[in-house]
Parts: structure tokens; C-alpha cells; sequence
């Protein structure tokens, strides 16, 4: 690559001034050059403004850039910079280790009761949780995250199933940005009383559902953010419990849906700095043998 220097000499003739920039190399021309003023007479020249000539040195010039008419600030592509510098609009993939703290809700709708009156009420069932969970890449996009979910249920059956744990595990794809899996949970509503009555819900007993096996498809999105990752999930599937309300007591299948807000902690920039590490040593050793 071939540096010049530019010189820049401002001239001051019948009232129109020109910046000419000399080049020392390849008679290059660079800055704003004006249009050329019209020939004088010497006593025209001498009458007016003396001229001035200043010597600049501003910053030296590629000429490859130069001949390229290119900006040096879009000159220099992100693999120039060095290593270890990366461009933060383009989606890493998955981290090998991720632990996801989330925010989970589920919801089942459960049988209804009658009273004397004639007056029906449908039960509902809507653990909100805190789920905890680990999740390991595989084979660059395969994913496997087990979890366990703590909560309660603030649905119109607290007094009969207040409190919930609820193991989960999800194995699937896990792209940069979208996922999608296939996920088994074991929901275990505590304690289970029977046909429990609250007045401000209803005045009529609760049902309860034990033995819950639940199958679900999840579809999730994840957005990379300073430091971490956040992620959206909506979990859709069945749920094989035994219902007990009244008279009642029935093994079925039921639609049981739910959403999971997420946050992915750390970036893996600290894994990536030791992985930087161990290939410079790597490299030092090769240099002495």
C-alpha cells in the first residue's frame, strides 16, 4: 500500500478561492477543488487580496483507498480487526451449559359443580411457578434442558390444591434464535383435599387432580441481550390425571397449555477468554519445540 502526503495551498484571486491539493506521488488529486478562476493580468492579481499559502499536513492517505473512492471508516472489515473482536449484530450460537430462570404459567380446566339452585360453577386450575432449569447443547443443535418448577395456584381451587411442584424435562432442536421440543412433566398439586368450600369462590366443594402426566410441544424464541439471553416459550399438550370432585373420580386426558418467560444467564464470553488462553499456550509450546 502506498501512503501520500497532501499538501493543501488556499488561494485568494478576484474574490474566488481554490484549495489545490498537490500529491508527491501518481499526481493525485484529493480534497474539494473548486472551479479554476479565469485567467489575469499580473496588475489585476497584484491589486487584489494578497495571497496566502498555508501548508497543512493532514492525515496520511491509502492510495489504494483513494483510488477506490471509499471512506477509511467502511474500509476495514470485521475479520481485520483482530482476533477475539466480534460483531454484536450477528446471532452466536447456543451455549454448550445455560441455567434459565423462568416464569412459568400453566392452566387445565377441570370439571364444574351444581347447587340446589341451580347455580354452575366450572373449576380452573392456574399454577403460576418459578422454574429453574439447566440446558446442555448437543450435537451443535440439539438440546436437553430438565427443570423444576415451584408455585402456587391463585385459580378458584387454592383451598384444595394451593401449592405445586412440578419436574419438567425438553429435548429438541435449539437454533441461534428459535426452538422447538418435545417435553414430559410430572404436576403434583400439595395437599389435595377433596371437595374443600370457600364462600368468596363460589360457596360449592373443589376437585382435586392427582397422578399428573403431562406431554407438551414447546416453541420458543430466544433474543441474545448484554450478558444473557431471554426467551419466550408456549407449551401446548395433554394432561393423564385423576380428577376427584364429588361423586366424580375419572382417569382422563386433558388439554393442559401454558407460557414460560426465561432468562439465559451469562454470554460465554469467560469460556471463550480460557478458550483464547489455552490455544496461545498451545501455540508457545509449538514455538519452543
Amino acid at each position: 500500500m502506498v501512503w501520500l502526503r497532501a499538501r493543501t495551498f488556499p488561494c485568494h484571486a478576484l474574490g474566488v478561492r481554490r484549495r489545490v491539493v498537490l500529491s508527491t506521488r501518481f499526481g493525485l488529486a484529493l480534497g474539494l477543488t473548486a472551479t479554476a478562476a479565469p485567467s489575469v493580468s499580473p496588475s489585476t492579481a497584484l491589486a487584489s487580496e494578497p495571497t496566502t499559502i498555508a501548508a497543512e499536513d493532514p492525515p496520511l492517505v491509502p492510495a489504494a483507498m483513494v483510488e477506490a473512492g471509499v471512506e477509511a471508516a467502511d474500509a476495514f472489515a470485521p475479520s481485520e480487526l483482530g482476533p477475539g473482536v466480534e460483531d454484536p449484530r450477528k446471532r452466536k450460537a447456543p451455549r454448550t451449559h445455560r441455567f434459565r430462570l423462568g416464569l412459568q404459567m400453566d392452566y387445565v380446566r377441570l370439571s364444574a359443580a351444581q347447587d340446589e339452585s341451580g347455580y354452575v360453577q366450572r373449576f380452573h386450575y392456574l399454577p403460576i411457578q418459578l422454574d429453574f432449569a439447566y440446558q446442555v447443547q448437543l450435537l451443535k443443535y440439539f438440546m436437553l434442558r430438565p427443570s423444576l418448577a415451584l408455585g402456587a395456584n391463585p385459580a378458584n381451587t387454592l383451598e384444595s390444591m394451593p401449592a405445586v411442584v412440578h419436574p419438567q424435562i425438553f429435548g429438541g432442536y435449539q437454533g441461534n434464535a428459535i426452538g422447538a421440543a418435545l417435553g414430559y412433566g410430572y404436576l403434583h398439586p400439595f395437599p389435595a383435599v377433596k371437595d374443600l368450600i370457600s364462600n368468596t369462590r363460589g360457596g360449592l366443594g373443589q376437585p382435586i387432580i392427582t397422578a399428573n402426566h403431562a406431554v407438551r410441544v414447546e416453541l420458543s424464541y430466544t433474543t441474545r441481550v448484554d450478558r444473557g439471553a431471554l426467551s419466550f416459550a408456549v407449551r401446548l399438550g395433554g394432561l393423564k390425571s385423576h380428577i376427584q370432585h364429588y361423586e366424580l373420580d375419572q382417569r382422563s386426558w386433558r388439554f393442559f397449555s401454558g407460557i414460560n418467560f426465561g432468562w439465559y444467564f451469562g454470554d460465554g464470553h469467560k469460556s471463550r477468554e480460557r478458550e483464547q488462553e489455552r490455544a496461545e499456550r498451545r501455540r508457545e509450546r509449538k514455538r519452543r519445540a
